[in-house]
């Protein structure tokens, strides 16, 4: 069996993983560079904390569990920090935030409430408000590098025998007899495929409209700004209730906050820094002292590739035999997830449950 998969983000080279490994050949095209989408951005928080309905959730926990398998199986995980993640709210909110930890736990998530000064033993340089006394822990929630776990996967795959072309867009899939045999690429070259695999993220609508095919998709933008090195020390994923902290290494911090998720356009001019991020910095700075007089190192855009209706969309294509569609928001935590069951489809027909309420003929039309 030949696979074609179009998107070189998480999604892409997982799912080229794991094929390889199941005797496929397999051939992956990428527009620019790899992980140079959405996954080069995203913050790699790996979670299951507000998913929604039950199903969705189950697959996000399960997703979270593949990372750990992933690093048990290629023996070393550099790009996988299990160090938890930790929120609190306003004071006059933590009847609420007591209620999320009880549904959790209710769902056999792992989760609890500490002390102000627990969290301090654990988090020694971050600062929690005064009249808060009760801050949440997550002890299973993760990080990744998903920048780092693309080249790691990338180069097991090109090691099995795929073939990996970064810098190699794709222009069309070709369809004959409403089948999808292949893709063409800008230069008119065709290439066929037993299965084109189509896991271009934000992109995927522009993709699936050359075989006739409309994919509804909700994409919503995100605003990062990153810090230069300073005196402090992060390790969890801090969640407050204005803004979002997640480490990024050798004293970096990444912020964010919903609140100013769409206050740049993608085509914007990020340098200079908009005055948004120096709003972000003082925010942090809050909760970070030490990141007092650390400059804004840089600040980026990303596009999350939300489905139509905010839960994946994974599975071959009514209507279109040889196409295979996997597309989601939270890649970071679902990639190497969907890349095994994804690949236990395509190469065996093997169906896995946790897929079938999350089918692509409800999106498309």
């Amino acid at each position: 069996m030949r696979t074609v998969i179009v998107g070189g983000g998480v999604m892409g080279v997982a799912l080229a993983y794991r094929l390889v490994t199941e005797g496929v050949e397999v051939e992956l095209f990428e527009a620019g560079r790899l992980g140079g989408g959405t996954s080069g951005v995203g913050i790699g928080w790996l979670n299951s904390r507000g998913k929604q309905p039950f199903a969705y959730h189950l697959l996000n926990v399960s997703g979270m569990a593949e990372h750990a398998t992933l690093a048990r199986e290629l023996g070393a995980a550099p790009w996988y920090h299990q160090d938890g993640a930790l929120q609190w709210t306003a004071p006059d909110r933590t009847d609420d935030l007591v209620a999320r930890v009880e549904r959790l736990r209710s769902w056999g998530y792992p989760a609890e409430l500490l002390s102000v000064r627990r969290v301090g033993e654990l988090e020694p340089f971050l600062r929690i408000p005064a009249g808060v006394t009760r801050v949440a822990h997550y002890p299973w929630e993760s990080l990744a590098d998903l920048p780092q776990l693309i080249g790691v996967l990338a180069h097991a795959a090109a090691g099995r025998g795929a073939a990996v072309r970064p810098f190699t867009p794709v222009g069309s899939l070709t369809v004959e007899g409403g089948r999808v045999t292949g893709v063409e690429l800008p230069d008119g070259t065709r290439v066929s495929a037993d299965v084109v695999a189509v896991c271009a993220g934000r992109w995927s609508h522009t993709l699936m409209a050359t075989a006739g095919l409309d994919l509804a998709m909700a994409p919503t933008p995100g605003f990062n700004v990153y810090t230069g090195p300073a005196p402090v020390t992060l390790r969890a994923m801090v969640h407050a209730p204005d803004v979002n902290l997640r480490p990024e290494g050798a004293g970096r911090i990444l912020v964010r906050s919903e609140e100013f998720d769409d206050a740049v356009a993608l085509d914007d001019p990020l340098d200079p820094v908009p005055e948004v991020g120096k709003e972000l910095l003082a925010r942090a700075v809050r909760y970070l002292p030490g990141l007092s007089g650390a400059a804004i190192e840089g600040a980026r855009v990303a596009v999350r590739s939300v489905p139509g209706d905010g839960l994946p969309a994974v599975g071959p294509v009514p209507g279109r035999a040889g196409l295979y569609l996997v597309v989601s928001h939270s890649g970071g935590t679902m990639g190497p997830l969907l890349g095994r069951l994804a690949a236990l489809e395509i190469a065996h027909g093997e169906t896995d449950p946790r897929l079938e309420p999350f089918r692509p003929g409800r999106l498309l039309s």
